[in-house]
């Protein structure tokens, strides 16, 4: 019994299947015997946890030269940069060991660390200038070092360092909306698919820090007083504009896929709809971020980013119904005017669009007499 079973597990068997249900055709693809010897995941975690163990002890060395040069910026920096030109060395060496990988992946952490600060130690003046050190090191990092995880962090670490250098800079409010029209403009890029080992990390990082650049400026005029002028009161209302106008790029886009031509009723509805959206997101802050990333989501059906968008969504409006410098009354209109919208559109696509619906109906006629059958 346990013979059969694995011979019905085997490739040849999977394919041949496969091809009697014309889901394939032609012959089978050769086997890649590095990528079907795997090792069983609990080794692979151990062999994780030893790589992170052993750059503990490796980090714990250098502390050691550390507190022997506290004192010297410079000393730090040549440290930090000397951990991760250790990393990429180990990131190039072929084979996929997971010690190894987690082995640089800490290594690298460790060094950006040091590297950060010692630019602090050294130049404790200059705010604006260190940000945009570490945001050059984080890009240099994201470019040269070809790991998923280590690119995610950088492209993190690279869009942070921007968002203290615009605070620093006395320019607040605009980062979000920055980082909303790169993550529209990366995610349709073309280019996308053809290296997605290096773009799609920084894809899913931009629109993961769009969501904390988004959050990250609520505290803005709480960390910083009115003295900073015209940027302080209103720049938050630029931000919004590009993170709208990011949304209504990613609104045609999708219509242009689905075929639709600009001046269709469905197109037009569409943009009618997400421009009252857009109205909507400069009394309720994030709420055309939090869409972008839903219409992202939907587009290439990511999961991840569909969960991500909802509960950013839901945060959003939670942050704006419990703000206190507008009543209560207002909020609930507002949110009442939302919800109208919300369901005039439903009922306008249902109205106007009736095929989906038969289309699903028959779906599931069909898989109820499958299940009687």
């Amino acid at each position: 019994m346990n013979t059969s079973q694995h011979e019905l597990l085997t490739p040849v068997s999977i394919w041949t299947r496969l091809l009697q249900a014309k889901i394939v055709d032609g012959d089978m693809p050769a086997l890649d015997h590095a990528q079907t010897a795997t090792q069983p995941w609990y080794i692979r975690v151990m062999l994780g946890f030893s790589g992170w163990l052993g750059a503990l002890f490796l980090m714990g060395f250098v502390g050691i030269l550390f507190s022997l040069a506290r004192d010297n910026g410079i000393v730090t920096i040549c440290i930090g940069g000397g951990l991760c030109s250790l990393a990429y060395l180990l990131f190039r060496i072929p084979g996929n060991n997971d010690f190894l990988l987690q082995f640089a992946l800490a290594v690298s952490l460790a060094g950006q660390g040091f590297f950060v600060f010692g630019l602090f130690q050294e130049f404790r003046s200059d705010g604006a200038g260190v940000y945009l050190a570490i945001l050059l090191f984080e890009v240099l990092l994201t470019v040269t070092v070809s790991n998923w995880i280590h690119r995610f962090l950088t492209t993190l670490g690279a869009v942070f360092a921007a968002y203290f250098f615009f605070q620093q800079s006395a320019i607040f409010g605009l980062m979000h909306g920055l980082v909303a029209l790169a993550a529209c403009g990366l995610w349709w890029s073309p280019i996308l698919l053809r290296r997605p080992e290096l773009l799609r990390p920084i894809a899913y990082a931009l629109a993961f820090a769009l969501l904390c650049t988004e959050g990250g400026r609520f505290v803005s005029r709480l960390a910083f007083d009115p003295n900073h002028g015209w940027w302080l009161l209103h720049g938050w209302r630029v931000g919004t504009s590009l993170a709208n106008l990011a949304l209504l790029t990613a609104t045609v886009i999708v219509l242009q896929r689905q075929q639709f031509t600009l001046n269709s009723l469905p197109a037009i509805l569409s943009l009618v709809a997400a421009i009252i959206l857009c109205g909507f997101s400069y009394v309720a802050p994030g709420l055309s971020s939090a869409l972008l990333l839903i219409l992202i989501a939907y587009s290439f059906s990511d999961r991840v980013l569909l969960g991500v968008g909802l509960i950013a969504l839901l945060s959003f409006v939670s942050h704006y119904y419990y703000q206190l410098q507008v009543t209560l009354l207002y909020k609930s209109i507002v949110l009442l005017g939302l919800a109208g919208l919300l369901l005039t559109s439903r009922f306008l696509l249902k109205r106007l669009f009736p095929i989906a619906d038969s289309t699903t109906s028959a779906t599931d006629n069909l898989e109820q007499e499958s299940e009687h059958v």
